[in-house]
């Protein structure tokens, strides 16, 4: 939910970097947001560089349930808790901040991040996504992707333009249904009072 909410926020129309972090605040709760809380802090304080990840990691390290030995987690790991988060988000708003929404620079951070990279990876280019528009994923990479993959990267995101444009002119539609049936129902009670 905190991702989406993020998402949501960084669709909007000219969305900057706060607008997403405090899309993600507003909904978050516990040890999800005491660690979003302290990766953005750390991440205000750092420029883009070889140590950002180690100054990331720093910063998420009390709140993570899985520990510096990623590929032995403990059983509570992965679960979020009034203590604990779980990492990917609050590194990939992190790298959302370090690298001022640029998709390559946060897709890149994420992957010289390490640990769930992919995870990671995935949702700073989201975010980092969401805010500049098709235009701001390379060129190059879009068309390798699309075609290694055998997939039409644009056509989902037309399909969901389409039908949000859809719904939203039946909600127009049943909004003004809705206005013209008060009318009818205050004049009624109008007359009937006079």
């Amino acid at each position: 939910g905190v991702f989406a909410a993020a998402v949501a926020a960084a669709m909007a129309r000219d969305a900057t970097v706060d607008d997403v972090v405090g899309g993600s605040l507003s909904v978050a709760h516990d040890g999800t947001k005491s660690a979003i809380e302290a990766v953005v802090d750390r991440a205000r304080r750092v420029s883009d560089g070889s140590g950002v990840a180690r100054e990331l990691r720093a910063a998420m390290a009390p709140f993570d349930t899985v520990g510096e030995d990623y590929r032995d987690p403990g059983l509570g790991a992965r679960r979020p808790s009034r203590l604990h988060s779980i990492e990917e988000l609050p590194i990939a708003l992190g790298l959302l901040i370090v690298g001022r929404g640029d998709y390559t620079t946060c897709v890149m951070g994420a992957v010289n991040y390490g640990r769930d990279a992919d995870s990671i990876g995935t949702m700073a280019g989201a975010l980092a996504g969401a805010m500049g528009g098709r235009d701001a994923i390379p060129a190059a990479w879009r068309e390798h992707v699309a075609r290694e993959s055998r997939i039409d990267l644009e056509a989902p995101g037309a399909t969901m333009a389409d039908v949000a444009a859809e719904i939203f002119a039946m909600d127009q539609h049943r909004q003004g249904a809705r206005d013209d049936a008060f009318k009818r129902l205050s004049a009624e009670e109008a007359r009937l009072r006079s």
